[in-house]
């Protein structure tokens, strides 16, 4: 994952599309999932604003994938938003990755926060571009 660059004001982040495909996400307590499919953010099924390709077929991460347009997104790198729980916050791996600036904290209008914000709507995995297009990646079904 590259590091995180921080942006200011409010730019393209809160795009009608983008702020409406946030806000339809359920809240998630695992990142498990997501590391898993990190990679997929590059496969050539993966879609703006789509769910999280996969490598299992039944993985389903409550994700959406960013392309471009959020605020504090490395140009090239791709972002995968999702609204935490507070218990996934208080995880102290989550707590060392926000250190490290590898992911993004927002809030409900898609504003980057500080790391020390303690009103936190979004965080974004930022997923740097792999040396080689990933394979094996399947996009979730929908309902």
């Amino acid at each position: 994952m590259a590091l995180l660059v921080l942006g200011s004001g409010r730019a393209a982040a809160t795009a009608p599309e983008l702020l409406a495909a946030a806000q339809r996400l359920p809240p998630s307590g695992a990142l498990e999932a997501i590391d898993a499919a990190a990679e997929c953010a590059f496969a050539p099924n993966a879609r703006h604003l789509g769910p999280l390709p996969a490598r299992l077929v039944w993985s389903r991460p409550a994700a959406v994938l960013i392309f471009s347009g959020l605020d504090g997104v490395p140009e090239g790198d791709r972002a995968v938003l999702l609204r935490p729980t507070r218990e996934l916050l208080a995880r102290h791996a989550v707590r060392e990755r926000i250190q490290a600036r590898r992911v993004s904290l927002h809030d409900h209008d898609l504003n980057t926060l500080p790391e020390t914000a303690q009103e936190i709507a979004f965080m974004a995995l930022h997923i740097a571009r792999p040396e080689s297009p990933p394979e094996g990646c399947v996009t979730p079904l929908s309902n």
